[in-house]
C-alpha cells in the first residue's frame, strides 16, 4: 500500500512539473501579444530618455565622458530593442519561439558589441573614460 501510494505522489508530482515547463514557451494570444509589445516599447523608450539625459549632462559636465555616455545609450537601445522584439516572439509556438528570442539575444549581443568596438576607438583616440561596469 505505501509502496503503490509513494508511487501516486511521485506520478503526480512528476505530471505537475511537466505541465509547469510546458507553460515556459506558451504560445500567447495576439491581444497579449500586442499589449506586451506596447509595454515593452514604452519601458525601452523611457529607459533611452533616461540613458540621452544623463549622456546630454555628462557631455555637459565633462567631453572626455561623453563616448561613454554615448554607449550607455547604445546598450540601452539595443536592450530595449531586444525586450521589445522578445515579446513580439510570444506569439509563436514553442519551437519558432525559442528560435526568435534566440535571435532576440543575438541581436542584442551583436549591437552591444559594436557600441562596445566604438568606446574602445574612441578610448584609442584619448576621448573617453572606461566603460561603466555592467
Amino acid at each position: 500500500m505505501i509502496k503503490t501510494n509513494n508511487s501516486w505522489i511521485l506520478a503526480v508530482a512528476a505530471a505537475a512539473s511537466l505541465c509547469a515547463l510546458a507553460g515556459c514557451n506558451q504560445r500567447e494570444s495576439t491581444q497579449e501579444t500586442a499589449k506586451d509589445v506596447a509595454n515593452a516599447r514604452k519601458d525601452a523608450n523611457e529607459n533611452v530618455a533616461e540613458e540621452r539625459k544623463e549622456a546630454a549632462d555628462t557631455a555637459r559636465d565633462n567631453a572626455k565622458d561623453q563616448a561613454s555616455a554615448e554607449y550607455d545609450v547604445a546598450v540601452a537601445q539595443a536592450d530595449g530593442q531586444r525586450k521589445i522584439a522578445k515579446e513580439k516572439c510570444e506569439s509563436l509556438s514553442s519551437d519558432a519561439q525559442k528560435a526568435c528570442k534566440d535571435q532576440a539575444d543575438a541581436t542584442y549581443e551583436s549591437a552591444k558589441a559594436q557600441a562596445q568596438a566604438t568606446l574602445d576607438a574612441a578610448k584609442r583616440a584619448g576621448s573617453a573614460e572606461p566603460a561603466p561596469a555592467q
